[in-house]
């Protein structure tokens, strides 16, 4: 788990673009505005300046996260469709065969395709815990030059997948 985070963090970081400068030296410029703001009004208002400064350590932490997800989500977007999800009884396996469609506005050089497996209960807080803690998890990582509205197929397999229930899969994908 440790392993998978510091290599999606690795991946991001070879793979910045000019938005994602563009993105963070903007919210760099408002920290250090706030900041400026915050030491001139010190003596005058301290409330004000304490309530600044208490913005600025809240937007410290908070906005690269949502400057990450606003990129993921409009110049990053990657559509993860499945295309099929067959058990194999003979052998004991799960194939799950799909495709990647860069709608971004750049274009890609390596994704990461998750699938989970986690069962179907009735009850709706049990299919979030379900979610939380999935039967199976799988990435992997496509090395292709992918442009833009171009498409990729990928297929994952689950070896020794012996779940007899009702099950569902869901897929995700981030490309960089």
């Amino acid at each position: 788990m440790l392993e998978n985070i510091k290599q999606n963090l690795l991946d991001y970081i070879h793979a910045l673009t000019i938005y994602d400068y563009a993105a963070f030296g903007w919210l760099l410029f408002l920290f250090f505005i706030i900041l400026t703001l915050a030491i001139l009004l010190g003596r005058k208002k301290p409330t004000l300046a304490i309530s600044l400064i208490m913005i600025t350590i809240l937007l410290m932490f908070v906005a690269p996260f949502g400057v990450k997800y606003f990129l993921d989500n409009t110049v990053r977007k990657v559509d993860v469709i499945t295309d099929q999800v067959s058990k194999l009884h003979f052998a004991s396996s799960l194939i799950v065969t799909g495709h990647l469609i860069n709608d971004g506005k750049v274009p890609y050089q390596k994704c990461r395709v998750n699938a989970k497996v986690f069962k179907i209960s009735e009850n709706k807080y049990r299919n979030i815990l379900n979610n939380l803690k999935p039967l199976r998890n799988k990435t992997i990582v496509v090395d292709k030059n992918i442009s833009q509205g171009e498409e990729v197929m990928f297929k994952i397999v689950f070896e020794n997948f012996k779940y007899s229930k009702e099950y569902n899969v869901s897929l995700s994908g981030a490309c960089y």
